[in-house]
């Protein structure tokens, strides 16, 4: 399932030519809303044709009193996940609700904190950053039993909707820009083994070299953790390999931080002995040496968005995984890629 443009309260607003707060509360049957005859019939009028039905959930929520949202991350200073927070705040703000953020790691250790989090009139909806622990989907489960939940950046798992980035067409982008440089010797370097964005990420990388009629290396793939120590660890062992590759994919920018110091160290230079590419964009890598090549996706975006459907009661149509293809993966190219030597 793909999500290009906006439905839901979004299309109704933009239908009828009024707000998607308004929207919410005329058909919510809220009798206290100032608005005219005509603009209410407009906005029913506006469902009627798009096939608008609102969601169990979303009366549910638009009857809550609480007025906030949860957010449930694995490291708050990961500035990938720092992207989703702005873009998940931004649209809380904007829907008159108060973001509350929560470390996955001190939620999983800390029972009563996460049944506090989850107690009656402190949040209307909850969103779950998945990383792959093995207590991700048993949180999320019982969250969902409590209370509207939605995984971000994930594919649905424990019976818990999903909305996430197309992070496989991510990988094969980046690999093919590659290809395309005149490489036959890529390699992977992934994050935590077993997670849900790794195996999206390794599928994304080992497609793109099948369409090329290249085959993957065991020696050429390591994953061991989403931080730049592992980055530095995983690249040392590819550049101990033989034979070793002339490029490396790595699965986000922290990992390749780290994969960078140790091609550094090693007296590898890149891109003439070794090209770097990476999923995910951050200020910092433009300022590199050598400036990283990435493939940047749409965090703003899946922050946004993932508030928009708990609050409209969308998180149904993510039941299977919903995956945000607009806008597409993009690639930046930089000083860390070049030609094969």
């Amino acid at each position: 399932m793909t999500a290009g443009r906006r439905t839901g309260l979004h299309a109704v607003a933009e239908r009828a030519g009024v707000s998607v707060s308004l929207v919410s509360r005329i058909l919510s049957g809220d009798d206290a809303v100032r608005a005219r005859p005509e603009t209410r019939e407009r906005v029913r009028a506006a469902a009627r044709e798009l096939g608008y039905q609102p969601h169990g959930a979303a009366r549910a929520l638009r009857l809550a009193r609480a007025g906030a949202l949860g957010l449930v991350v694995h490291d708050m200073s990961n500035p990938i996940h720092a992207e989703i927070i702005r873009g998940a705040q931004a649209a809380a703000t904007d829907r008159g609700q108060v973001l509350l953020l929560s470390d996955a790691t001190q939620l999983a250790g800390n029972d009563d904190a996460f049944a506090q989090l989850l107690g009656p009139g402190r949040i209307d909806g909850l969103m779950w950053q998945g990383s792959g622990e093995e207590y991700d989907d048993e949180l999320a489960a019982r969250a969902a039993g409590r209370l509207p939940t939605l995984l971000v950046n994930s594919r649905s798992r424990a019976g818990v909707p999903a909305l996430r980035l197309d992070d496989e067409r991510a990988a094969r982008l980046a690999v093919r820009h590659l290809v395309e440089l005149g490489h036959r010797d890529v390699a992977y370097l992934g994050g935590r083994p077993g997670a849900d964005l790794t195996e999206r990420r390794r599928a994304g990388y080992a497609a793109e070299l099948a369409a090329h009629d290249l085959a993957e290396r065991p020696q050429w793939t390591v994953e061991l953790e989403w931080d730049a120590p592992a980055g530095y660890a995983g690249m040392t062992r590819l550049l101990a390999a033989e034979p070793r590759p002339t490029a490396v994919f790595v699965a986000n920018v922290v990992v390749a931080v780290g994969a960078l110091a140790a091609a550094r160290e090693a007296g590898v230079r890149v891109p003439a002995d070794l090209s770097v590419v990476a999923v995910h964009d951050a200020w910092f890598v433009a300022h590199g040496a050598p400036p990283l090549t990435t493939v940047r996706l749409p965090l703003h975006r899946l922050g946004d968005m993932a508030v928009s459907m708990l609050l409209d009661g969308d998180q149904a149509r993510a039941a299977d995984g919903l995956v945000i293809d607009d806008p597409a993966p993009e690639l930046l190219v930089r000083g860390s890629t070049a030609a094969r030597p």
